[in-house]
This record gives C-alpha cells, structure tokens and sequence, in this order.
C-alpha cells in the first residue's frame, strides 16, 4: 500500500489565541504611532555614542507616517499571528522582537551616524523568512517545486512594492531580516524537527482504485531515526480520488 500524507502541522487553523495577540500587537505599533514619541527612535549617534542601545529595539515601534504604518499592517498581523499559532509565544513575539533589534544594531552601525532607523519592516522581513523555511520543510504532501513556487510568490509579493520607493527605505535592514529569518528558521526544524513532524497525520492508500478503506495508522518515518510517531486517523476514502504522493 502506498502511504499518502494527509495533514501537517500547519493544515490547522489558527488559534484565536494567535489572532488575538497579533491584534494586541499592531495595537501597540499604533499606540506608539498615535504617541510619537521622539526619544524612542535611534540613529547610529544615539545608540553608539551615548550609548543608548535599548532604542534599537524601541525604534521598531516607530513609523515615520501613516502610509508606512499601514504599509507594513498587512503583513506585519498575518505573520505574527501564523508563527504565534504554530510556533509559540518564544518565536512571535519574543524572538521576533530581539531579532528586530538586533538587525538595527547591524544596520546602525554600517549607516552614517545621524540617520535614524525606524518602522517594523526588519522584523516583518524575518518572521515572513522563517515562515517561508517552516513552509517548504513542513508542507510535504506538496511537490518540492510547488513549495518553492509559492514561497517565491510571496517573496514577490513582499519585496514588490519597494520597486516604486525611491527613497527612505532600509533595503539594509529589510535584507538582514530576511537572511536571518531563513537561518533561524532552519535551525529551529534542525532542532525540533520530531516534534514538528510528529503532527502529521498519513493514511494508506489501496491498491484497488475501487475499494473503499477505513484505516487507522501511526507511523514511524523511516528517514527520522529519532521522531516520534504521527497522529492516528480514522479515514475513509475512495482511493482513486488520492493524487498526492510522498515528497521529502
């Protein structure tokens, strides 16, 4: 019998939790719009000088105006609130945030002093990398060609619009996020790649087009020496209609 993957951890939906604390989040983003507080952004001469490190990380709050606030409100509560859910408090918000500083600490020190660094975008560029990596590790009832494909969509989609801004923008930053979102990103399936596999949920297929089979099944994945075994699933399916094989 040919062993077809059913589910994944990501083919759940969201948690209410996860869209709540992506809501609470923006929130905060537009609190620190609507208050402006100028002692919260950074430049090199700030951070380095007077060494005023804690506005690197303060800075991400800040936007220069509405258009690059809400530029930044799609992307910014869709990606907070997919790696929340399937990934933790740890790796939105609490990484996320640190990684976000850290990307303006880099970037402050290569720009001239007196520029300021401000706006959300680094963080957005890392959560939407290493949900981009979690993507085409986790989704393997999906071709290989399939998951790149749509994460190389969503690339477009993210950097496109940079294309008509000439200026004010922090290609630095936003490549920097980028990069480390792929490398935390990988490095965090390398590390919890048993418990990440060990939702997914597989089912058999009968050789008979025709038949109909209720199976129950839990698997333990040859190529993962040390994962755990997957989730039981009661199925019933007409197995002509099951086209998706097996991808590592």
């Amino acid at each position: 019998m040919q062993l077809i993957l059913k589910k994944t951890l990501l083919s759940k939906k969201p948690s209410p939790q996860s869209v709540l604390m992506a809501l609470f989040s923006y929130l905060i983003l537009l609190l620190a719009f609507i208050i402006n507080d100028r002692d919260l952004v950074a430049n090199g001469y700030d951070v380095y000088e007077k060494g005023e490190y804690w506005k690197a990380f303060t800075t991400s709050l800040m936007h220069g105006d509405f258009v690059h606030l809400g530029s930044n409100t799609l992307f910014f509560v869709a990606f907070s609130m997919l790696l929340n859910s399937y990934f933790g408090f740890w790796i939105f918000p609490v990484l996320s945030f640190i990684v976000g500083g850290i990307v303006n600490l880099i970037a402050l020190k290569i720009y001239d002093p007196q520029i300021y660094l401000v706006g959300i975008s680094g963080v957005i560029y890392f959560m939407a990398a290493f949900w981009m990596t979690m993507f085409v590790s986790l989704e393997r009832h999906m071709t290989l060609y399939k998951r790149l494909m749509i994460t190389t969509g969503v690339s477009l989609i993210l950097f496109f619009p940079e294309l008509f801004v000439k200026n004010n923008v922090s290609y630095l930053a936003h490549g920097l996020g980028f990069g480390i979102g792929i490398i935390f990103g990988a490095l965090y399936f390398k590390f919890n790649r048993s418990e990440l596999r060990s939702h997914e949920v597989w089912i058999e297929r009968h050789p008979d087009p025709d038949a109909y089979i209720l199976e129950e099944l839990s698997l333990q994945y040859p190529e993962d020496s040390d994962s755990s075994k997957g989730q039981t699933l009661h199925y019933a399916a007409n197995s002509g209609g099951i086209t998706n094989g097996i991808d590592n």
